[in-house]
């Protein structure tokens, strides 16, 4: 029985783009678009991951304060416009799709994070979850920023291959 393989592990094998200036130019269209439909879902996951990390460290710095969970809820637009690490507007990359498909199959062992049954029993949880899930949803953004940089520079690549076939007439 085969291993089933991620698109995205595939994408980012060592052997992807080893002959990418001898596919043909429908080849090379089909595994970008598919390059950048995986991007979208990578930075999907990355910004719904960022967003957890910042509202569950606005829960234990509200718990630590003694406020309300009301008091929370009423500051959600405030922190998840928060400036918090974000890479400086120069340095940042727009993904050129701003939603992933809804139909998005992700499946690595970690999506229980970032679905909204975290946020909903977000007042049950005790200190010691908090700061567990925190450190387990810091771990995945570290995962999938990675995933990330390592998917545009394939981009980039295919980029640069798609320029160069315009430049000499080939698409």
């Amino acid at each position: 029985m085969s291993e089933h393989r991620r698109r995205i592990d595939e994408v980012l094998g060592p052997s992807y783009l080893a002959d990418v200036s001898e596919w043909p130019l429908d080849e090379l269209r089909r595994r970008h678009a598919e390059c950048l439909e995986i991007e979208t879902e990578v930075s999907y996951v990355r910004r719904v991951t960022q967003a957890r990390i910042d509202i569950l460290e606005a829960e234990l710095d509200r718990r630590a304060r003694g406020g309300s969970v009301g008091e929370l809820i009423s500051t959600l637009p405030e922190i998840l416009a928060g400036d918090g690490p974000r890479v400086p507007v120069e340095k940042s990359r727009l993904t050129r799709r701003l939603a992933p498909s809804m139909d998005i199959q992700w499946r690595r062992g970690r999506e229980h994070l970032i679905t909204d049954d975290t946020l909903a029993m977000l007042p049950n949880l005790e200190d010691d979850e908090l700061r567990s899930t925190k450190s387990e949803l810091g771990a995945l953004e570290q995962e999938v920023s990675e995933q990330r940089r390592r998917l545009h520079r394939v981009i980039d690549r295919m980029d640069a291959e798609l320029a160069g076939r315009h430049r000499v007439g080939q698409a």
